[in-house]
Parts: C-alpha cells; sequence; structure tokens
C-alpha cells in the first residue's frame, strides 16, 4: 500500500429519514473501496509478505494495509463509526453505525494472481444491515446497494458488462466452496453430488463476489457454510438491493471486541442467495433446504459417546 492519505472520503452528514441515511452510507462506502483500491494499486512492486492464520487461511501484507486503510478512511467518513474488519482492525463506535470490511476476500486467489479478489464493506445500523460495496480488484467492478436502494454497477474507466442471459440457460448456476477445504466429510461430498445432479456449479473462493455476482444476475445461486460476518455483508445488502433472496443459516455469533451492537441477523455462519426471478426462487427453496440440514451437527454414534479422553 502507499502511504498515500485517506482524505478522498469526506464526511458524510447522516440525513435523518432511514433511506437517504442508508444512501448515504453506500455512497460512503464505495467513495472509500475505491480509494483503497487505488492505493493498493499504486503500492510496491507486487511482491506480497505472506504468513498462515490456519491450513489453508492465507494472509498477506495487502490484506492487513488495505484493512487499515479503510479502517480510517471509513471512520473519517462516518465520524463516530465502529469498524469489524477481518484481520483484527477493530474499532468501537458511538454513533450505531458499524463497517464490516473484508479487505481482500479471495486471499488465495490474489496471492496467486487468480482473478476472483475483492475488497468488500458492509454497513449496518443499529444491528440492522443496510448498505453494501463490493469492489473486483481485477476488473475494475464495482457493486454497490442496499435493502431498498437500486444496485448500482461499473467501473472507473466506463466499462460496462455485458448484460447477462441466466434466463436461457437450461439449468441453474450455483456458486459455493462447499465442501470446504479440509472438511470434506460424507455429508458434504453428499450435498455435492445432489448439487451437481441438479445444477451448474463454480468454486470461487471469494464469498462477497460470489454474491455480487448472484445480486447482478451472473449466478443464480451461491451458498456457503463457515463464513464470518465480514465475508457476507457487503454481499448479502447486494443481493437484497437487486431484488434477491438472501437467507442466514444459524445464529450470528454474539458482539465482542468493537462489534458494541447486536449483529445483524444476515451475519450468520451460513446462508443461501438466489437471484430475482422464478426459477431462482423454485431452486432456492430446494437449496435452503439443503443446506439447513448440511449445518445441523452430526448426531455422534452410540458407540462412540462417552469416549473423549480415552
Amino acid at each position: 500500500m502507499s502511504s498515500s492519505s485517506p482524505s478522498a472520503c469526506p464526511p458524510t452528514a447522516p440525513a435523518p429519514a432511514p433511506h437517504r441515511r442508508a444512501a448515504g452510507l453506500a455512497a460512503a462506502a464505495e467513495r472509500c473501496v475505491r480509494s483503497a483500491a487505488r492505493a493498493l494499486s499504486d503500492s510496491g512492486d507486487g511482491r506480497l509478505a505472506v504468513a498462515a492464520k490456519g491450513r489453508f487461511d492465507p494472509v498477506t501484507d495487502a490484506d492487513t494495509a488495505v484493512e487499515r486503510y479503510l479502517s480510517e478512511a471509513l471512520r473519517s467518513a462516518v465520524p463516530g463509526s465502529a469498524v469489524v474488519g477481518e484481520e483484527g482492525g477493530g474499532h468501537p463506535g458511538t454513533s450505531g453505525v458499524t463497517w464490516y470490511v473484508d479487505p481482500i476476500d479471495g486471499t488465495g486467489n490474489f496471492l496467486r494472481g487468480l482473478p476472483f479478489a475483492c475488497i468488500s464493506v458492509g454497513a449496518a445500523v443499529q444491528g440492522r444491515l443496510v448498505a453494501g460495496c463490493v469492489y473486483d480488484v481485477f476488473r475494475d467492478e464495482c457493486f454497490t446497494g442496499g435493502p431498498g436502494l437500486p444496485l448500482r454497477t461499473g467501473s472507473e474507466s466506463g466499462t460496462v458488462a455485458r448484460p447477462p442471459a441466466t434466463e436461457g440457460a437450461p439449468t441453474p448456476l450455483v456458486l459455493t466452496d462447499v465442501p470446504l477445504p479440509g472438511r470434506a466429510g460424507e455429508r458434504e461430498l453428499a450435498f455435492f453430488a445432489d448439487l451437481l445432479d441438479r445444477a451448474e456449479v463454480r468454486r470461487v473462493y471469494s464469498t462477497a463476489l460470489a454474491l455480487a455476482w448472484v445480486a447482478a444476475g451472473r449466478a443464480d445461486a451461491a451458498c456457503n457454510l463457515g463464513v464470518h460476518p465480514w465475508d457476507v455483508a457487503g454481499g448479502a445488502a447486494l443481493v437484497r438491493s437487486a431484488g434477491g433472496v438472501y437467507t442466514p443459516i444459524g445464529a450470528p455469533p454474539e458482539p465482542e471486541g468493537a462489534q458494541q451492537e447486536p449483529l445483524p441477523p444476515e451475519l450468520a455462519p451460513g446462508f443461501t442467495a438466489t437471484a430475482a426471478g422464478s426459477r431462482s426462487r423454485g431452486f432456492g427453496r430446494w437449496l435452503t433446504a439443503r443446506v439447513e440440514d448440511l449445518a445441523e451437527p452430526e448426531e455422534a454414534a452410540p458407540d462412540a459417546q462417552g469416549t473423549a479422553g480415552n
């Protein structure tokens, strides 16, 4: 990241009407995300310092730098707001506004140069998700919106993607990372086999980008388990902005650290999302039922109970 200041995000005076306030937060998120993306593009020589948070969970110095930049920029744009970030860069707030920041969603793709990664920001007001912004760092494409707000897509260069033609496709297209690496049990593999019998499947490894593509109508549905609030906050707002259906699965985690307001229900550890349209709704009901079953803990076999510590 370059050392440029996030001053490109001027303060946003909150309007009294909730709809206008949501629109202001969406605009602030887009300005700050675009500014962070420019700083990321202008930084260094392309080399990344990489560390491992887990066996399949890398983090780079770009992740931490973008989160630090966005944290400062968003709190400058909306004074008193809180920030909850993936890389631990949280800040408590006093205004009732909370930003959920994933500085680079799809880090594994990003560090390898695979073009499936994005910057994602979601905004909640007193526990209600109201706006989101997802920026595709490889394609210079930005998706912005929120419940009750229009979905906006486009790039600073003016390039507009070809409108999707999903209604003419013979089967639904689903974006999912289930089974997750290292978690491919019998139930997950059976779910994946059922899904392949009913739909085309793509594995993107960027939940926020998958949700943005569902919102834009490029995929019929998406689903994942084992997600965190920053993975889904921005994308969930976009799906609802476009008239799609976003269904959280499981209970959101309890507030901790910089998170002072209750978490919006959308920020559960699992979800299904379907695009607007009758075909997506019918398929979405089947998909949601299957993912809810998969999210239920597997009952221990009788002969395996009480053996811990043996």
